[in-house]
């Protein structure tokens, strides 16, 4: 009896820290969770979805609907783990005009219609030619007009930024365009990346 008084009185003032690995169908693990199956035809993991989960550390994973998301703490934002990738361009000498979304269309009002919202996470752009400082721009617009633009310049006929967290929402859609000043720009492509958002 004097005994288990004595561990009990030890284990209540005591701070046990433990670490460990966790192996499921495996003895020797070599990660913090790992799940080893065999090929039986049931899933290795299952992760059930959320409507509305609270994330608020980086890296964190949900299923919402049926996408598999992850929280961005940098754009305080639950993102999607798959990115959509949006090609705009424009063949020869241009200045002050609209990039062709995926090489085919013109008209000022054409672009990509975005079907959830989304958040731009990365751009990038490059010249062959021409002004080595063109600016140009992105445009997010809707059934009304203009929402939003924001405008970029290219340094040595190049541009790339992957810390991007510009919104755009479902029905929106987005146009790149060339901008006006300071002379023409050859061969100007730009990509977008997106995310979709929560």
């Amino acid at each position: 009896m004097e005994i288990s008084r004595t561990m009990a009185l030890f284990m209540c003032l005591s701070t046990n820290i433990m670490l460990c690995q966790v192996g499921v169908g495996t003895t020797n693990p070599t990660s913090e969770l790992e799940i080893q199956t065999s090929n039986t035809g049931i899933p290795a993991l299952e992760i059930n979805p959320q409507t509305a989960p609270v994330g608020t550390a980086d890296g964190q994973l949900s299923v919402i609907g049926d996408k598999l998301y992850m929280y961005d703490l940098t754009r305080t934002k639950w993102l999607s783990i798959e990115n959509t990738t949006l090609l705009y361009g424009r063949g020869g000498s241009r200045t002050n005009e609209v990039l062709r979304f995926m090489g085919n269309f013109g008209n000022q009002n054409t672009g990509a219609l975005i079907p959830m919202n989304a958040t731009i996470v990365h751009i990038s752009a490059r010249a062959r030619g021409g002004n080595t400082s063109k600016d140009f721009s992105l445009e997010i617009r809707d059934s009304v007009g203009l929402v939003s633009s924001t405008s970029y310049n290219l340094a040595s006929r190049e541009y790339m930024n992957t810390a991007l967290n510009i919104d755009i929402d479902a029905g929106e859609y987005l146009i790149a365009r060339i901008g006006s000043a300071g002379g023409n720009v050859t061969d100007l492509i730009l990509t977008v990346w997106l995310k979709w958002r929560q």
